[in-house]
């Protein structure tokens, strides 16, 4: 088989990929590389050659930030020493240590950057060389989950059935005989039994009841479930056929008649 991967493919592994030893200090160097790279970039961006073109400039105009700067500060003494009668300051050396800086930034940054591209190479061809064991290792111990996933749920459903079957016992003694399986046997939103819970005494709860489906009709055996916590209200019983009138005073409505 042909390889077709990119020798330098290595950008972040998952977090717990088990990288050797000797994988994990190539990575380190290469993110150490790169750090000192944005590094020397970030304290050094005012030496990094850019467009400086103001945008009534029809064509672009390269240069650096502090070079620019370094001309005005320039033009300023050319005008104060006009002003004064003395002579220019030299241009050439007044402007030669931002140039000098500005090409140690033209070719620092290059050379940093081979650094980096080359660490990472190293860094992604060690772990290349690794990932054949690696995922030999992990391929055992996915067989390893898989069997032990797979006694988990035989474990599971095999408590299920025998959930299911206590479940169709107490529904034969609370239906006194009328029904021998849960109210929700088959139904195809599901069984409900994970809200099976009992009360301190034994019984199963008013609420797990309605979420099994044990109705009026089905329950014949008072004691086995929870009563009704909060029983609808039963209103008494109006004995006045006349319906009551409130009418306000003129005085206003903070007083009324019945």
């Amino acid at each position: 088989m042909t390889n077709h991967y990119d020798p330098n493919f290595a950008i972040e592994p998952p977090a717990d990929l088990p990288l050797s030893a000797k994988v994990k200090g190539l990575r380190k160097a290469w993110q150490d590389a790169e750090s000192r790279l944005t590094k020397f970039k970030q304290e050094n961006s005012r030496y990094c050659t850019i467009d400086v073109s103001d945008i009534w400039e029809s064509e672009p105009r390269y240069s650096t930030l502090a070079l620019e700067d370094a001309k005005r500060e320039l033009r300023d003494l050319e005008i104060a020493a006009v002003d004064a009668g003395k002579p220019l300051p030299d241009k050439d050396e007044f402007l030669a240590p931002v140039k000098a800086k500005a090409d140690d930034y033209a070719r620092t940054v290059p050379a940093l950057r081979s650094l980096a591209d080359k660490a990472k190479q190293e860094y992604s061809e060690a772990l290349s060389a690794e990932l054949v064991p690696m995922g030999l290792k992990e391929a055992q111990k996915a067989a390893q989950a898989r069997d032990a996933w797979e006694k988990a749920w035989k474990a599971a459903m095999e408590a299920k059935a025998t959930l299911e079957r206590h479940a169709g016992l107490f529904t034969y003694c609370v239906s006194a005989g009328d029904m021998d399986t849960h109210p929700r046997y088959g139904h195809s939103q599901g069984d409900n039994l994970e809200c099976w819970e009992l009360t301190e005494d034994g019984r199963l709860t008013w609420e797990a009841s309605q979420e099994l489906d044990y109705l009026a009709w089905i329950v014949k055996v008072p004691g086995l479930i929870e009563p009704d916590p909060h029983p609808p209200v039963v209103e008494e019983f109006n004995h006045n056929p006349n319906p009551r009138h409130y009418i306000a005073k003129a005085d206003g409505y903070s007083n009324w008649e019945h």
